[in-house]
């Protein structure tokens, strides 16, 4: 029996698979992330040669459907399995091919499931640190999340803290950023914790401006980027009230940049005026 223990975002997980090291390839990021608590997701992991069936039109996403029993069943052509949709604790079973990526992506299906029930979500979008607090910038495929976060991680009083992946989780005084452990690029700051001070929606523009949004596009911009696996209405109800709460809390604007670091300017984030 191999097994992994290990939080995120504050909600411990366990991870078990039946043939030993069959969980080595993704055990030294989340070892980092190690738990004794008791686990609120299970996660039963069979490790197999591989699937025949070519990828779908949705790929790298899963095909998901709800099953009779509440369940949400994923599939896609190198990994499928089932999650538990009622209250924490959760437990899902995945059935997985030899890569990492296709293992750490079930990790993630589970994980988007289980933290809306702990009042958190896990968005695909980078985010910068200043000296109190952390902006996260969202926006369509090729909007440039990956470019606006490297423009500003050359900032003085600026460092990225998440290239892809993070989790926006509710606290006691608002809202923060949080970076979990995932395979990702070198550097990430694995566990970072910051105050959540805005959400920026991206779009490319010949000069840089920052327009505040009304809640409803700011909920709409939001939840297009949120990582969950939605196919039953309990789910739903519980990332939307998540979502809603967030945006109404934390001011969310439009972005427009050009690809220069001056873009620091209308954030408000450089001690010194940019050069565009």
């Amino acid at each position: 029996m191999d097994t992994l223990r290990y939080q995120i975002a504050g909600v411990p997980v366990e991870v078990r698979a039946a043939t030993p090291g069959a969980l080595d390839d993704v055990a030294p990021i989340y070892r980092r992330f190690a738990t004794d608590a008791p686990p609120r997701l299970t996660i039963e992991v069979a490790r197999v040669a591989g699937f025949d069936r070519a990828p779908s039109p949705v790929y790298p996403a899963f095909e998901r459907a709800a099953l009779p029993d509440g369940r949400v069943r994923v599939e896609r052509y190198d990994a499928e399995g089932e999650i538990a949709t009622g209250d924490l604790p959760l437990a899902a079973t995945f059935r997985v091919g030899p890569s990492a990526n296709s293992l750490e992506a079930c990790l993630r299906i589970a994980a988007s499931l289980a933290l809306p029930r702990a009042g958190a979500l896990i968005l695909h979008a980078p985010a910068c640190s200043t000296a109190d607090a952390a902006l996260v910038f969202t926006g369509h495929s090729g909007a440039g999340k990956s470019t606006i976060s490297s423009l500003l991680a050359g900032v003085p009083a600026c460092a990225k803290i998440a290239d892809e992946l993070l989790v926006l989780r509710r606290a006691d005084d608002g809202w923060e950023v949080v970076v979990p452990p995932y395979l990702g690029p070198a550097g990430v700051p694995h566990g970072a914790t910051a105050p959540l001070a805005s959400v920026d929606v991206l779009v490319q523009a010949p000069v840089h401006a920052r327009t505040r949004l009304a809640a409803p596009a700011a909920l709409r911009a939001l939840l297009r980027n949120v990582l969950v696996y939605v196919a039953e209405p309990r789910t739903a109800e519980r990332v939307l009230a998540l979502a809603d709460d967030l945006t109404a809390a934390v001011p969310c604007h439009q972005l427009e940049f050009r690809k220069d670091a001056g873009v620091a300017n209308v954030l408000g984030i450089s001690p010194a005026r940019v050069a565009s």
